[in-house]
């Protein structure tokens, strides 16, 4: 620990003003852009400039989602959801990650979404007000989180973030009058400590095989890029690079598919790629030709997997990490896909306020051609399957192979969409670290599969941690595909969909290897009872049906939207009991169950 003014001695603010890099941001003229990004706020229904008044009042947005006072002087090392303090003085080192509070409450605010909002606003109206307020912000920020002080320099990860946010703001603002000599030297001391922080536990962060790693490596890259000065600029860079190559390599499947196993994460990785390609672009070329054909597959993965309103099935672990918060609700993933469409392939989507954030990333760009048609997903290195019928989608999850760890026990679970809504889906995270029987709604039971009992397919070894892994034996048939695993010790479950001329159909078999008796349990999860009674379900044993809303404890009945905050919703259960009991779900179709041999809208399928 040490105070700042012993960070980034001889900075020279006249120097930077010459030479340092300028992101696309800082060459955009802003009255000509405030009618289109006015327009594009009527679209919406949501102007940025509300947001920013609202911060200047004690008033932030905390993932993505409500407002929450944060004016209060501990603000930096206040949860913001739960309103409690953490240490703000000892080392980093001294606390725990896992108290009895979600330390993501605490980080939150710390990863400064907050200047996006400021930077929108200006950009708007062209109120001074919105740039000192980034200033005092960030200067009262440092003044109370001196280097390697209290909670928010726990995270290399955190850190890089809140750095990007900085060097983002910084090229927005860096011709105001407010953005003055010794502001210039405080960011400076900022990018130093932070690229500090990150190197001397960087093989740390590799070591998770997640974002964590690819964040920091670009949080190098971020900090040698704009303060080239900085001492160990060059080996930093190097080191970053380096890293980020073989990250990308190891972590990006060759079918776009991400190590996180997880949507909401897969939007962190294109957003990462994307600044990080921009940082490049400033002073260099481009990012190694590797590294951006990772980053095409990539975008193609997660483009494919989006609905036309930006909408994508919700799987594995999602923390509320949005890095550019620039447009677009958080559950639109048309602003981070349409820029990394734009950027690495010359490609658009249909225009709207999703635009926003790629003219505020990468400018105005000659980027023209019709992105590749929606089809379905086969991706068996990723565990993503998806089958298309004009009124809806089914999301399959089977994964095959595991190089990574999972983060949810998720194995042969379904996501259902229909007439433009999810009935049938993946509850979310709700938190890593909750008080009480929350568990983040990773278990087997939050997800739309048949259990044993209550068991889990995976057997759970901490937070992230599940063991063995569990893998799903895949086969692929003419109407669709099946899959099975043996994940529930003693049974082998076998999940089989099937796409029909009206619908969808889901065939669920669970027998004891030895010919035992067990316990099944079909759950399926949606936001509303209606929706969930949509879905037609029959079953060859006798069998007891409930739907459940809200139970306490961590029990099934909430959704959740958005990281820290849940909403009561609704799980319908079948419970039936047998060494061999099938389930059958249909949707959009007439269903008939007989002894051997099910009939969907009249046509007969066999039982397998």
């Amino acid at each position: 620990m040490r105070p700042w003014k012993d960070v980034a001695v001889g900075f020279d603010a006249a120097e930077w003003r010459a030479d340092a890099p300028r992101l696309p941001i800082a060459k955009l003229d802003r009255v000509h852009l405030a009618p289109q990004l006015e327009a594009w706020s009527v679209t919406s229904g949501h102007t940025p400039v509300a947001e920013a008044d609202a911060f200047a009042r004690g008033y932030a947005r905390v993932f993505s989602h409500g407002l929450v006072e944060v004016g209060r002087p501990d603000r930096w090392t206040r949860n913001v959801l739960t309103g409690r303090s953490v240490d703000p003085f000892a080392h980093w080192s001294r606390r725990s990650d896992a108290g009895a509070d979600d330390i993501k409450g605490v980080w939150e605010l710390s990863r400064f979404a907050w200047s996006y909002a400021l930077v929108r606003a200006w950009l708007r109206d062209g109120a001074d007000r919105h740039v000192e307020l980034f200033w005092t912000t960030l200067e009262d920020w440092m003044a109370r989180n001196p280097p390697n002080r209290g909670p928010n320099w726990m995270c290399g990860q955190e850190a890089s973030f809140r750095l990007i946010a900085v060097a983002y703001a910084l090229q927005a603002f860096r011709d105001h009058p407010a953005t003055t000599d010794a502001r210039l030297t405080l960011a400076a001391r900022l990018a130093a400590a932070t690229a500090e922080r990150i190197g001397v536990h960087f093989d740390y962060a590799l070591s998770q095989q997640n974002n964590h790693g690819l964040a920091e490596a670009i949080g190098l890259q971020t900090a040698a890029t704009f303060w080239p000065s900085l001492r160990d600029a060059s080996a930093g860079y190097r080191r970053g690079m380096d890293a980020l190559a073989a990250q990308c390599a190891e972590l990006i499947g060759s079918d776009g598919g991400f190590s996180q196993h997880s949507s909401n994460y897969h939007r962190l990785l294109l957003q990462l790629l994307t600044w990080s390609e921009l940082v490049e672009r400033s002073v260099r070329d481009t990012l190694p030709e590797a590294v951006r054909a990772k980053a095409i597959v990539a975008t193609d993965f997660l483009a494919s997997l989006m609905e036309p309103d930006g909408a994508v099935p919700r799987y594995g672990a999602d923390d509320g990490a949005n890095l550019f918060p620039l447009g677009g609700a958080y559950d639109d993933f048309r602003p981070a896909v349409g820029a990394a469409l734009a950027l690495f392939k010359g490609e658009r989507l249909p225009s709207g306020p999703w635009d926003e954030a790629a003219l505020l990333l990468l400018g105005p760009t000659a980027a023209s051609a019709a992105p590749s048609s929606r089809g379905e997903i086969d991706r068996p290195d990723a565990g993503v399957f998806t089958l298309r019928q004009a009124r809806g989608t089914l999301f399959f999850r089977a994964p095959s192979v595991f190089r990574t760890r999972p983060s949810h026990a998720d194995q042969l679970h379904v996501s259902l969409r229909w007439d433009g809504e999810w009935i049938a889906e993946d509850p979310g995270t709700y938190s890593y670290n909750a008080p009480g029987g929350w568990d983040g709604f990773a278990g087997s039971r939050f997800h739309n599969v048949v259990t044993v009992g209550d068991h889990d397919c995976m057997g759970r070894f901490g937070r992230f941690l599940w063991l063995p892994w569990t893998l799903c034996r895949l086969r692929r048939q003419p109407d669709g595909l099946a899959a099975e695993h043996r994940g529930f010790s003693g049974f082998k479950t076998r999940r089989r969909i099937i796409k029909v001329p009206n619908g969808f159909v889901i065939v669920d078999r669970l027998s004891g290897l030895l010919g035992q008796r067990g316990e099944f349990v079909l759950r399926w999860h949606g936001r509303s009872r209606a929706g969930l009674e949509q879905l037609t379900v029959a079953c060859t044993a006798a069998s007891q049906e409930e739907y459940v809303t809200a139970l306490p404890d961590g029990g099934e009945g909430w959704h959740s939207t958005h990281y820290g905050s849940k909403e009561p919703s609704w799980c319908r259960r079948l419970t039936a009991a047998g060494s061999d009991v099938t389930f059958v779900t249909a949707l959009g179709c007439s269903l008939r169950l007989e002894a051997k041999s099910f009939f969907v809208d009249g046509e007969e399928y066999a039982l397998e």
